[in-house]
């Protein structure tokens, strides 16, 4: 990972082999959009993607939706509409850049040949099949939407995720129901994906690292902007809370209504195994998600309203591990102030998500314990960069 990014160190404190204590500090650089001020829109819409190496496609678009809202500027619906199936491509490639490249290191499995240059080229091709030179975050970009090419890409990922991560269609492995579908599954496919399930469940791991914390709801933008315009703005963007309660934004509060979670939630309420199916859930979801926009991409154009408040523009996305969200403030055509609010922050909090799961943990093994840490931190969010120390 980028050094520029930060690291997280998270502190577990053991005391007769029972964990009582967890400590979360970071080094992120989380005034690093400062130096966007004093730019052009156009000029920011460059820098914004090479500041991130993580989840570019939504920093791209959380930027330029609110930089379009700062300047009054009524919004393309067609043009929304790709740059969300754009944002679909990236959450489906860093899922399974994840599978690939973490799991098999987490569960000591053989790491097969899985064509990760494929997937590490699924951006570039969507945008190509529905980008003029397959620009698609820029304010003068234009749409030249390929769609028998569009709906071959569709099909391919369909195809790779069947082949792959569930050994069946997507769309068949989320028929599953409950807890005994689902090991009946890993029982009966050999990939990592099925192998990390068994893994999970055959330690008895399940029901380790549940916590009481809430997941983040819809966010009012009015009261979204009041609380970035305060004096402690700072402090908000850095441990954020939410009329004083602290939330998570993972793949489990996107999936939380799906049958399946909602069935292991019952069994195992937000723990391990619940949050390692939510990702599967998440990912298998993706193809038939993409072919729904494809066909409203097709559909005659919608309006879309432009922003309520002048030279103010926010912006709420969802990326792979949450809700992302960013704040332009504008003033003589140049960028006057920038705010970026990321799911990290949320989950990381030092009373958040990840101390609370990782206090949650039940074992009176420090090996075991330490995997058990990681299988959660990966759980929840599996792309920030972070020391784990044991004490």
């Amino acid at each position: 990972m980028n050094n520029i990014e930060g690291q997280i160190f998270i502190d577990i404190d053991l005391h007769n082999n029972r964990v009582s204590g967890v400590n979360i500090s970071s080094t992120r650089p989380l005034q690093l959009q400062n130096i966007l001020v004093g730019k052009t829109p156009e000029q920011a819409m460059s820098i914004i993607p090479l500041m991130y190496n993580i989840c570019g496609s939504a920093q791209s678009q959380a930027a330029l939706i609110s930089i379009q809202q700062a300047q009054q500027l009524d919004p393309n619906p067609k043009m929304h509409i790709a740059r969300n199936m754009l944002l679909l491509v990236e959450i489906a490639r860093e899922h399974l850049l994840r599978i690939f490249l973490d799991w098999p290191k987490l569960f000591a499995l053989d790491t097969g040949k899985y064509k990760l240059t494929a997937i590490s080229q699924l951006g570039t091709k969507f945008q190509s099949a529905l980008f003029n030179d397959g620009k698609a975050f820029s304010l003068h970009s234009s749409l030249d939407v390929n769609y028998s090419n569009l709906e071959k890409l569709i099909n391919e990922l369909q195809q790779y995720l069947q082949k792959y991560v569930f050994s069946i269609q997507p769309l068949d492995w989320l028929e599953q129901k409950d807890l005994a579908a689902t090991m009946h599954w890993s029982e009966h496919s050999n990939t990592i994906a099925s192998q990390a399930v068994s893994h999970i469940y055959n330690n008895g791991w399940s029901a380790q690292g549940k916590c009481n914390c809430r997941h983040l709801p819809d966010l009012n933008g009015r009261q979204l902007l009041e609380q970035f315009d305060k004096d402690n703005s700072d402090h908000f963007i850095a441990r954020p809370q939410w009329q004083q309660h602290c939330f998570e934004t993972t793949v489990l509060s996107r999936q939380a209504s799906q049958t399946l979670i909602q069935s292991l939630f019952q069994n195992f309420q937000n723990s391990l195994l619940t949050r390692w199916l939510a990702r599967l859930v998440d990912l298998a979801k993706i193809p038939q998600q993409l072919g729904i926009l494809m066909k409203n991409l097709e559909m005659q154009s919608m309006h879309m309203s432009s922003s309520q408040y002048q030279n103010l523009g926010l912006a709420q996305v969802e990326t792979a591990r949450g809700r992302l969200i960013h704040r332009v403030e504008t003033k003589h055509g140049l960028i006057s102030k920038y705010q970026i609010l990321a799911p990290t922050e949320w989950n990381f909090h030092p009373q958040g998500v990840v101390a609370q799961s990782l206090a949650g943990l039940k074992t009176n093994n420090r090996k075991e314990l330490e995997q058990l840490a990681r299988l959660i931190i990966n759980a929840i969010d599996p792309c920030v960069g972070y020391k784990l120390r044991i004490h």
